[in-house]
């Protein structure tokens, strides 16, 4: 991720004018980076002993969740023209999706799974709105893309979650954390170099990246 982060940037420099569709995708991927830094270094790592079996629960990851998919989702806003009310809906339900699994995961018991099921509810409906989006007239074959992966990513979080040390611990600690980077690593760093490398085909002018953010259609 700190690889991708170089990239983008370098990727935005060399543009005559500055990019805020560049800007955002060198901020998602430089804060994974330092999220799974967090992780490696011990310090986004709890172990809860609390549970009916000791479980490894890797907090930092939901913290970089919290900052690159509503990043990633900003990004997407921009290539569709979404409008305010849009974009604050799917980036508000991803919060609360990954905010669900964070409390969830530091939970014992049944209760745990009560987070479970409103974060995979939030789930469902971040992709129910990606897949609204398809239909825009902006959607063309390289953006509907975007969305695709956007959408797997969603989609794994809460079976992983089930599946993982924050669930039954039906996976092994390796798969499970395998299975998160990977996800990870194609949400962020393979979001981004399909993104910026395609950023011309999708047809975005630099003035149009700002009204994207602002309330245009007021």
């Amino acid at each position: 991720m700190f690889i991708g982060a170089i990239c983008f940037y370098a990727l935005n420099y060399m543009r005559e004018k500055t990019s805020l569709s560049h800007a955002v995708t060198f901020l998602l991927t430089c804060s994974g980076a330092i999220a799974y830094y967090s992780m490696w270094s011990g310090l986004g790592v709890t172990y809860k002993t609390s549970d009916t079996t000791p479980r490894v629960i890797f907090w930092g990851r939901y913290l970089g969740h919290l900052i690159t998919y509503p990043l990633v989702l900003v990004d997407i806003s921009i290539v569709f023209k979404l409008d305010n009310a849009q974009m604050i809906a799917l980036v508000g339900y991803d919060l609360v999706m990954f905010m669900a699994g964070w409390i969830g995961s530091v939970s014992v018991g049944s209760h745990k799974y009560m987070w479970w099921f409103l974060s995979f509810i939030f789930a469902v409906l971040v992709i129910v709105q990606l897949a609204s989006i398809l239909s825009s007239e902006y959607a063309t074959d390289n953006s509907k893309m975007l969305i695709y992966i956007t959408m797997f990513a969603t989609g794994v979080f809460p079976i992983l979650w089930l599946l993982g040390s924050e669930g039954t611990a039906a996976l092994g600690l390796s798969q499970e954390v395998g299975i998160a980077c990977v996800t990870d690593l194609i949400a962020t760093v393979g979001f981004g170099l399909y993104f910026l490398l395609n950023y011309d085909s999708f047809g975005v002018e630099e003035s149009e990246e700002t009204e994207a953010l602002t309330n245009q259609y007021v």
